[in-house]
């Protein structure tokens, strides 16, 4: 199972998101020889020898991917790949198995499984398999957010110019009553309507900073694996 847990430096001083693969084998030549593999490519690797063991590894950790045999004592590896479907949706699960059948295949394919190798696993053809795993996980997770940060900018500016167009209607009501002749001279009024005024200009302050999430300032980030904050809070300069 892979996991992401914590950033590493890499070069030019970026964070890099460090992976996790968990291998599930009841032989301990086979996850000796995998994790030796797999962990020559710079991943963060645990293995255990049964699907249940791999369950309660879940409680304490989250992973990208899990590598497991189809055949194991107890608990099969179908069974296992339904239960992490249930308790991490986003993870992925690669099965490894020497009795493979087109059946179990299809069966392993149906269930969600990601992708499906025959034991003796060829090195090379493993490592490629893993990454390609990797990267399309990465590119849905892209996706999604795209799809969010959409989502979330057309309503912004439903939103600001639903709450602006009332606005603007009572500030020139506001205006209109300071410059009444019965209301002009009266001090305690004029007050009040100044305070109107000022929290409104305030209202439309929080939502001419939202309405920037839609500006090509908040996306300079391509990938949008960085985000520009907007500190809400912070007086408009107006310079």
């Amino acid at each position: 199972m892979w996991y992401i847990d914590n950033c590493t430096t890499g070069r030019g001083g970026e964070f890099v998101e460090k992976k996790r693969i968990l291998v599930v084998d009841d032989e301990e030549i086979v996850r000796y020889s995998l994790v030796n593999i797999l962990q020559a490519q710079g991943y963060e690797v645990d293995d255990v020898p049964s699907a249940e063991q791999a369950l309660e590894v879940f409680h304490t950790k989250k992973y990208h991917l899990v590598l497991t045999d189809l055949v194991l004592e107890g608990m099969g590896g179908l069974e296992l790949l339904e239960n992490v479907k249930v308790v991490s949706p986003k993870t992925l699960v690669i099965v490894i198995t020497g009795y493979g059948s087109i059946k179990t295949a299809v069966t392993a394919l149906r269930l969600g499984v990601y992708d499906y190798l025959l034991k003796p696993c060829d090195e090379d053809e493993l490592i490629i398999r893993v990454r390609r795993a990797l990267e399309m996980q990465k590119y849905g997770q892209e996706q999604k957010r795209i799809q969010e940060v959409s989502a979330i900018a057309k309503t912004t500016v439903t939103l600001s110019d639903r709450i602006n167009t009332p606005l603007n209607i009572i500030l020139g009501n506001i205006e209109m009553l300071q410059m009444a002749p019965d209301l002009e001279k009266n001090r305690r009024v004029q007050q009040t309507l100044k305070v109107m005024e000022e929290q409104i200009f305030k209202i439309k302050e929080v939502m001419d900073k939202l309405a920037k999430l839609t500006t090509a300032e908040t996306k300079k980030y391509t990938t949008l694996r960085d985000y520009e904050i907007i500190d809400l809070s912070a007086p408009k300069n107006n310079g």
